[in-house]
């Protein structure tokens, strides 16, 4: 892998050379497509214009970020800004460490491999593309510049976030193309899933299956004397400034969020608000009342600080956090909105 690496250093150093005078466009475009979002915008969003859609939309962010999360531990990928220090390359063999940047989005927490920013964004747009053209079939068809105007939209969108990630070097550029790869993948194989049919003891087992399969590997790193959160420590240890550390970046703040996710939607789908509320056909205002609720109230969890006295507590406060959004999302939220538009219907 070191010649891998090496090479794609070199990438980077090229990238930050041309394009450093562009580093906010840069950290704004990573900072948007955060894997959060997809749970905190994107989901809500979708979810309030199209129930079908926004349902299906994140089965596939919950698989993608439930394999990312068991691929990082796996693969053991390093990330640029730690790697060129420690690096057996470099060190004692007389060739330099090369100058990398480090930005305040740099310091993940996190193995590098494969990208989670490449992963679920290449997820989530593949849904959102691929439904747009499945729900406007017969206008797509009549006119083939729609159907490239969205696939080019979409390998646009990829490469700009690919780019980057590996600007501000937090990605290797084959971290970045195999997540682009697998995002992609689990999209594809999952778009047609039939969740309808899944209770709540299907969801629990789902949450327990992920839960447990990130245990099992957890502790077989362990055994065979790899230390899974080795990767914090090489953070702490070269993110040149210590604040730009954050403990959300960590593969179990991710593990947390995706089960308290699955969850919640397990209870959300299986409601009975959400049952009467799915036969109905909102109109448009409603649809926007719901979406604004819900981004609001997930934009407003972002404010939560969790207590950090018990690292036990604090994931489990991440965990109960991320299933009570969900269940706010698809049972909540639109029962209130419909209450609030028959109580205004009947004061008009």
């Amino acid at each position: 892998m070191e010649v891998i690496y090496q090479t794609d250093v070199a990438i980077i150093e090229v990238l930050q050379s041309w394009f450093l005078q562009y580093e906010q466009a840069f950290i704004s475009i990573s900072n948007i497509f955060d894997p959060r979002y997809a749970f905190l915008l994107y989901f809500p969003i979708v979810f309030s214009m199209d129930w079908f859609i926004g349902r299906k939309l994140m089965w596939v962010v919950v698989t993608a970020e439930w394999m990312n999360h068991l691929l990082k531990w796996i693969l053991h990928g390093e990330r640029p800004y730690w790697w060129v220090h420690e690096a057996d390359v470099y060190n004692g063999k007389g060739i330099p460490v090369p100058n990398i940047y480090q930005f305040s989005l740099t310091c993940e927490t996190g193995p590098g491999s494969p990208s989670g920013h490449s992963q679920i964004t290449a997820a989530v747009w593949y849904v959102i593309f691929d439904s747009f053209l499945e729900k406007y079939h017969a206008i797509a068809e009549k006119d083939s510049r729609i159907r490239k105007l969205c696939w080019l939209a979409y390998f646009f969108l990829l490469a700009t976030i690919g780019a980057s990630r590996i600007f501000i070097a937090a990605h290797f550029p084959h971290q970045c193309l195999f997540g682009m790869f697998l995002g992609w993948q689990v999209a594809k194989r999952l778009k047609n899933i039939n969740q309808k049919s899944f209770s709540i003891l299907h969801y629990l087992a789902f949450t327990t299956g992920m839960f447990t399969s990130a245990f099992i590997v957890f502790e077989f790193l362990e055994i065979i004397g790899s230390d899974p959160m080795w990767t914090i420590e090489r953070a702490v240890k070269w993110c040149a400034n210590p604040d730009n550390v954050h403990l959300d970046t960590t593969p179990l703040f991710a593990m947390m969020r995706y089960c308290g996710f699955m969850i919640g939607m397990g209870f959300g789908f299986n409601s009975y608000s959400f049952a009467e509320h799915s036969k109905e056909n909102f109109p448009m205002p409603m649809k926007i009342a719901c979406a604004a609720c819900s981004v609001g109230v997930c934009l407003l969890s972002e404010t939560i600080t969790f207590s950090k006295e018990s690292m036990v507590f604090f994931y489990f406060q991440v965990f109960a956090l991320n299933a009570f959004l969900a269940y706010a999302i698809i049972a909540v939220i639109p029962h209130i909105v419909a209450l609030i538009w028959k109580i205004k219907e009947k004061v008009s």
